[in-house]
């Protein structure tokens, strides 16, 4: 752990530490990265090696309960992933991104830092200990299926994963785990499907819950393996299994356990479940029940939506899938504001093809070539997944570029408030 900064309010500067000081050992425990620091930093006392450049000396210090560290410290390296999955998205990308963009994570610690999905094929028995130990949980796993046949196919496994042990060791030891699933047509489904699900069920209450989600396919697929995209038959066709399956789950366990993701009740033109249905939507950022909770939430604003405004032209950008249901259920609350003019603009993604319609995976140059008409416009507002956290588009463009291009002020929003807040 190396100190990259330092605050003047913290202790670590009162206990005379630098940036660029190694955090080595916390009584004795070697230091590998933030959650060792934070996991052994709460002892009462807290005798602290560390080393800067040649020398090596020793802090002893009680933290007590409400005392702030004060520093920063430098991201630790990620371990990187070795298997070779058919499906994997990473490998469609085009040429010329970001380089972040083609890093392949597969990091438990990731998972339960941030909801990253890990596959555990090389996770040891030491780093299970330390999972258990630490109480790392909740992890995400992506399963896909436990038929070791298939399951060597879709990862590209070279040996036995034991990944059935690994899901009863943590199990056992009371570690909270959620699984994916990527449906790939005529590979992972039917019966191979029915035996995933009904196999991690075993592991419920631990397992709590495992998510079905479509395999995402872009047009940058060359020499990779054949896969077949799901359509709107197929997604019918699965919720006649999906429907009973879940009856049958919430008769033995008091929970649906297993969870579609959105996009195939878009396909099929199903009804959303109600919220309750979704629980505490463990796998929201899975895209399973995203739709329902952006529902809720607009509902929950709808009556601080203003009656009237002075005449503004407003424009929402959305992706192919979810464009009908905002026409549907957003347009026309927001057409009764007077004074207000809406147009909701669907756009066809060309930068990874047509196949791909999540609004998650816009691209700003798309977007800009494809909303000319909103020139006029007050405003444009994104979705509020299109940008990552230092708030770029996937082919690298920002807003401030996005603006110059169309020559119209642009927002993105978690909340339609915001519109009129800018507005």
């Amino acid at each position: 752990m190396i100190i990259k900064d330092i605050y003047t309010n913290g202790l670590a500067f009162r206990l005379g530490l630098h940036a660029g000081d190694h955090i080595e050992k916390i009584n004795g425990h070697i230091i590998k990265d933030v959650i060792d620091f934070q996991y052994w930093y709460s002892d009462d006392i807290v005798k602290m090696t560390i080393r800067r450049g040649p020398k090596t000396f020793i802090v002893e210090f009680e933290p007590g309960e409400n005392s702030r560290f004060g520093a920063e410290f430098e991201n630790f390296k990620y371990k990187k992933c070795g298997n070779h999955c058919i499906f994997c998205f990473i490998d469609q990308n085009p040429k010329g991104m970001r380089s972040s963009l083609y890093f392949k994570d597969e990091d438990y610690r990731l998972s339960f830092l941030y909801g990253n999905y890990v596959t555990l094929t090389t996770v040891s028995q030491s780093e299970l200990d330390r999972i258990v130990q630490q109480r790392l949980s909740p992890l995400y796993i992506s399963v896909h299926a436990l038929d070791p046949t298939v399951r060597h196919e879709m990862l590209g496994l070279r040996r036995p994963d034991k990944l059935e042990e690994k899901l009863a060791f943590l199990s056992a030891n009371g570690i909270e785990m959620h699984a994916q699933i990527v449906l790939c047509t005529a590979i992972n489904d039917g019966r191979i499907l029915e035996k995933t699900v009904d196999e991690l069920a075993m592991y419920y209450p631990q397992l709590k819950t495992a998510a079905i989600v479509p395999v995402g396919l872009t047009r940058h697929r060359h020499g990779l393996t054949p896969l077949v995209p799901v359509d709107g038959k197929y997604a019918k066709d699965l919720f006649v299994w999906y429907k009973g399956k879940i009856k049958e789950f919430q008769r033995q366990y008091a929970t649906a356990f297993v969870f579609l993701a959105d996009e195939f009740y878009l396909l099929a033109d199903e009804p959303f479940p109600p919220v309750s249905f979704y629980e505490d939507f463990y796998q929201i950022e899975n895209g399973v029940g995203m739709v329902r909770e952006f529902w809720e939430s607009f509902n929950d604003i709808k009556a601080m939506l203003p009656k009237r405004i002075p005449q503004k032209k407003l424009t929402i950008v959305t992706g192919k899938l979810a464009g009908p249901l905002l026409k549907q259920h957003i347009l026309p609350v927001l057409s009764a504001i007077r004074g207000l003019a809406v147009n909701i603009v669907e756009i066809n993604n060309e930068f990874y093809g047509l196949g791909v319609t999540v609004s998650g995976l816009l691209v700003g140059e798309d977007i800009a070539n494809q909303i000319q008409s909103a020139h006029d416009s007050d405003l444009v507002v994104l979705p509020p997944n299109c940008l990552n956290e230092n708030e770029l588009f996937l082919d690298n463009w920002t807003i401030p570029k996005l603006e110059e291009k169309i020559g119209t002020r642009v927002k993105q929003i978690s909340s339609f408030l915001q519109v009129f807040e800018t507005l």
